[in-house]
């Protein structure tokens, strides 16, 4: 269990762990010289029988930055209020930051005990209670102690290790990810990164990538709660020692992750809770600072759904940095006020990014307004009911596997085409379209042989999904580049019924004559022939490979034929075509470079293999 210490400055942070642990956690110079902690310290304990870390964070305003890169939303928080101060400003800012950041679990250590007499002490408890009411510590614990002394300490450590042994379970099948804290080297070593397991979990051989880079790091070694571990998992502190990237490539705010999820975001939509105290409504645009994990961007704080939030109120809410963060869905924002330098408040993250337009239109609303529960299940078949769900990039907003989505998505009755998961109604919805363009276009333009994408389906990618299924599916064919009813066939003008008529003959052979052979067979003018001739492929009555010469399909699909019986034997060459099918080296170029066109061959230097199905040859 990871103990998170909070609470105004000089209030005894510091000499409380020292007392648990023997450990003192100021170890910079600054820090013995002012006598106040700066940065985080860290110091671990066995308690009995249980392994316990502390976390000790600054108490001092100008170091809240430090403290919110101390917090974990797994953590247990220990608030500790001197006795002869009672609660301070960073008392209460403390707890609200906890309070933001997700925390349950915790107790008050009221400190100093032994400076004051037994009636302040049961005035500051009253203070305490009335700080603590309506959040997680209001019918906590509150325990009295004396770090000189050591009055309480038997009953803090009880305490502790009771909650010890009742730390929630752990996620395992999140993909990993680690808030990195510090980075060092150690000699024979090399890099260490520090930090809380925020999902999921790492052993060593794993292979992971920095947020801020990309760049791949191998898990070499590792240390959880400061004792050697084979694995580190989620609410864990690990040091994880890493090949593969150098100390200067990375510090506090990049973050571990599983390749997978990487993915940095400079804006994101959240669930904004302001702070009670707050000294005034926030406005629109309002600047801010934004804190997440140990990382600290600054943005702006965008009003979706009115011109203020009041103290104490909710609102949804976007956000957007100067920076990227590598926030995912449901991870909780600290926010403060860039002009008054005071928390604002905070909240969890609902979406990921922000459009450029229809920022505050109805479906974004609609959007927002299913994902602000911030359950999963519910979320996805919200937006499957509207729009196809990529599973891949749910899964990574969510911090989440693809399986994982996978099967939640066929839980909840959904239905997957090409990787996309959509509700049945959506789906029902999008064929009907479909089906019913393709009627209507048939019974108007007889003898058309279909519509392109763009007139049946548009930019809509349900609708582009659903046809994809249909042609799949067999209902719908495509050819040329247009779609049509699978029973559909065009009805044939009577101009290009007698120009086949004229020339079908000439091209039924496996060598037929030139365009400029035929228009001097049939007497034609070449130019108006040429323009003639190009009816042919649309209605599928003639393949055209080159810009002088057409094909009957069924004479292509023999060549086709020969040319997989020669790739049984090996790559061939074009004059190992030409010999096995007697067609003259000219027409024979043509043809093999309308089979690599058609993805049907590949060619490879002076060869020719069979990649593909002949049927694309004839299309």
């Amino acid at each position: 269990m990871i103990v998170t210490l909070a609470g105004h400055v000089d209030h005894g942070k510091t000499s409380i762990v020292r007392t648990l642990t023997g450990v003192d956690t100021d170890r910079l110079a600054e820090e013995k010289r002012r006598g106040l902690t700066i940065d985080l310290g860290f110091a671990y304990a066995d308690i009995h029988g249980q392994r316990v870390g502390f976390v000790d964070v600054p108490g001092h305003h100008r170091f809240i930055h430090n403290m919110v890169a101390g917090v974990a939303g797994r953590q247990f928080a220990l608030l500790v209020v001197a006795a002869d101060d009672g609660v301070m400003p960073q008392s209460r800012e403390h707890l609200q930051i906890l309070r933001l950041l997700g925390l349950q679990r915790g107790l008050v250590a009221l400190n100093k005990v032994d400076r004051v007499d037994d009636d302040r002490v049961t005035e500051v408890r009253r203070q305490v209670r009335d700080l603590g009411s309506g959040t997680f510590l209001e019918d906590a614990p509150i325990i009295d102690l004396s770090c000189e002394s050591g009055t309480g300490f038997d009953g803090l450590r009880a305490h502790l290790a009771d909650a010890a042994t009742r730390t929630p379970d752990r996620e395992q099948d999140a993909p990993f990810r680690l808030a990195i804290d510090r980075a060092f080297t150690i000699r024979g070593s090399g890099v260490v990164v520090t930090g809380t397991v925020t999902s999921g979990s790492a052993a060593v051989g794993d292979r992971l990538v920095l947020a801020s880079t990309g760049a791949a790091a191998r898990v070499r070694g590792l240390h959880v709660q400061d004792e050697s571990a084979s694995r580190a998992t989620t609410g864990d502190r690990a040091a994880i020692n890493l090949a593969g990237v150098a100390v200067d490539e990375v510090g506090r705010g990049d973050w571990l992750l599983d390749p997978d999820v990487r993915d940095p975001q400079t804006g994101f939509a959240a669930r904004l809770s302001v702070v009670d105290d707050f000294p005034r409504p926030v406005r629109h645009n309002a600047a801010v600072h934004v804190y997440h994990a140990t990382s600290h961007a600054h943005g702006r704080l965008l009003l979706l759904d009115s011109a203020r939030v009041p103290p104490g109120g909710e609102a949804l809410v976007d956000v957007l940095c100067d920076t990227p963060l590598h926030v995912k869905v449901g991870d909780r924002v600290v926010l403060r006020d860039q002009d008054l330098e005071r928390t604002l408040g905070g909240g969890r993250v609902v979406d990921l990014g922000v459009p450029r337009t229809r920022r505050r239109g109805e479906g974004r609303r609609t959007r927002l307004s299913g994902l602000d529960s911030g359950d999963p299940a519910g979320s996805l078949v919200h937006l499957a009911v509207v729009e196809p769900v990529d599973g891949t990039v749910f899964a990574r907003d969510w911090n989440a596997r693809v399986a994982s989505v996978d099967a939640l998505a066929t839980d909840q009755g959904l239905e997957q085409i090409d990787g996309h998961w959509l509700a049945p109604a959506l789906i029902a919805t999008a064929r009907q379209q479909v089906e019913t363009a393709l009627s209507a276009h048939h019974q108007a333009h007889p003898d058309s042989d279909g519509m392109t994408l763009e007139a049946l389906a548009g930019r809509d990618p349900t609708r582009r999904l659903v046809l994809a299924q249909l042609v799949e599916r067999g209902t719908v064919r495509v050819g040329n580049g247009l779609y049509a009813d699978a029973a559909h066939r065009a009805t044939l003008p009577d101009d290009v019924s007698r120009l086949f008529g004229s020339v079908e003959q000439m091209l039924d052979s496996i060598q037929p004559p030139s365009l400029g052979d035929l228009a001097k067979r049939l007497k034609r003018p070449f130019t108006p022939f040429e323009q003639d001739m190009r009816a042919l492929p649309a209605f599928g009555l003639a393949v055209r490979i080159s810009p002088t010469r057409y094909y009957l399909p069924g004479r292509l699909l023999e060549l086709a034929n020969t040319a997989i019986n020669l790739d049984s034997a090996g790559p061939f060459t074009v004059r190992q075509f030409r010999d096995a099918t007697g067609v003259g080296r000219n027409v024979v170029i043509e043809v093999l470079e309308h089979f690599d066109a058609k993805g049907f061959t590949r060619r490879q230097g002076d060869t020719r293999t069979v990649v593909a199905t002949p049927s694309a040859v004839a299309a």
